[in-house]
């Protein structure tokens, strides 16, 4: 009997988020350049991928040190996570990259790269634009 791998997870970047880092790019250059190499290594690892699912994780010693936390407040609602990159310098520091993950399309959408000082405010532009895109892609 043969068994084969299940299909490979994916990494879609929303045009809200590609926006969100072409404006941190004015402002810190070198710090918007770290958070799209990391998802440019993500899009390509399975290894990565496979840990944006994994409630409270915690990498170390990579060449990206991250964590990954559930949006608690929306949690009930929304499938929404965070990403936290470590030793990203400036500005980019305070951003997080906000995300959701499309089971049936087997794709992690990144909804957000926003920064963390909008303290996950349900009412918050931030907040409502990102529940938008959840939505309009049909996350479920």
């Amino acid at each position: 009997m043969k068994y084969s791998l299940s299909a490979p997870f994916s990494l879609s970047i929303h045009e809200d988020a590609e926006a969100d880092l072409e404006d941190l790019y004015q402002v810190d250059e070198d710090g918007a350049a770290l958070i799209d190499a990391f998802l440019q290594e993500a899009a390509g690892s399975q290894d990565i991928l496979d840990r944006f699912t994994i409630r409270n994780y915690r990498s170390y010693g990579n060449t990206f040190d991250f964590d990954v936390k559930r949006w608690q407040s929306l949690w009930h609602k929304y499938g929404l996570w965070r990403i936290r990159l470590f030793a990203v310098p400036g500005v980019a520091a305070s951003h997080r990259i906000v995300y959701a993950f499309h089971g049936t399309q087997r794709r992690y959408y990144i909804l957000g790269i926003v920064p963390r000082d909008f303290d996950y405010d349900p009412q918050h532009p931030y907040t409502q634009r990102i529940v938008s895109a959840y939505r309009e892609l049909g996350i479920p």
